[in-house]
This record gives C-alpha cells, sequence and structure tokens, in this order.
C-alpha cells in the first residue's frame, strides 16, 4: 500500500539511492511511476506492505517501509532491488554503486568515488550518509565526513 511519505511512520526502515547526476524532471516521473506502481502491490507472504516514496535534491530516491505490522524479508527486499536495476538499465543511470559517496560544496551535490574523496573533500565537508536505517534519520543524514562511515577515505 503506497502513502504519502510525510505520513508514514517516523520508524519506518529506508533504503536511499543516489544517483551519480542530478536526475531530470522526465527521469524523476519515470521513476515515480515504477517504483509507485510497485509499491502499491508491494507484499510479503501477501500481507500488503506500507510504503512510501520521494525524490530529494533532484538525486536521491528515498523507499519509505512501515514494517512494524507485517516485517519483511528477503523475498521483498530482493524485489525491490530488481525494481531498481531495471531503472538503472531503462534510464542508463547508476544508483547502486556503494563505492560512491555523495557531499555538498559551495552549496552543490558532488558525487565522487571513495578512492578519490580526499582530492575533493576534508574532515569537515558535509556528505550525505546513505546507510541511514529509518525515516527519524533523515534530519541528520547530512553530516561532517569526521562523523560518517566514510571518514576513514580522508588522509
Amino acid at each position: 500500500m503506497l502513502v504519502d511519505f510525510n505520513t508514514i511512520s517516523d520508524e519506518s526502515r529506508l533504503w536511499v539511492y543516489g544517483s551519480e547526476s542530478n536526475l531530470t524532471n522526465d527521469q524523476q516521473a519515470v521513476i515515480s511511476s515504477k517504483i509507485s506502481e510497485y509499491l502499491k502491490t508491494w507484499d510479503y507472504h501477501k500481507n500488503p506492505l506500507t510504503a512510501s516514496l520521494i525524490i530529494k535534491e533532484d538525486r536521491f530516491i528515498i523507499i519509505a517501509l512501515d514494517d512494524s505490522e507485517f516485517g519483511v524479508g528477503g523475498c521483498s527486499i530482493d524485489s525491490l532491488q530488481r525494481i531498481i536495476q531495471e531503472l538503472e538499465q531503462e534510464l542508463s543511470i547508476s544508483l547502486l554503486n556503494r563505492l560512491n559517496i555523495f557531499f555538498r560544496i559551495d552549496n552543490m551535490i558532488r558525487c565522487v568515488s571513495t578512492l578519490k574523496l580526499s582530492e575533493h573533500a576534508n574532515n569537515e565537508t558535509l556528505f550525505y550518509d546513505l546507510t541511514i536505517q529509518k525515516k527519524n534519520e533523515l534530519s541528520n543524514w547530512l553530516k561532517p565526513i569526521e562523523e560518517g562511515w566514510c571518514a576513514n577515505f580522508i588522509q
């Protein structure tokens, strides 16, 4: 069951996918349509799941799942990943590259490989932590690199 992102529980589980470049309006429309259609019928052992979708800053696809009633398992999560992979192919974009780090410099979002992070950023640079697990963590997903998992990539 698809619900508005603002109304889904703050304890909802999150999946965050970052695009290496800004998503166009057309790409966002395709993404929203395809994922929304999927979420309307997403289930776990034939129990309907309550889920939501938002695209933030023209880069980040965020899917929230209220798993408090039925939980969620591997097959349901795998099916969501297949949708993301299909969108990558269909739109010629990269969403699943976990070596990418997204950070903000001069009010612009940049994306680089972890291997090149120290060439472009320092410990105080704000980065988007795509590893957050719950909706209530979105208020803290933009944080200094020194407070995140990627701090060890700054030399």
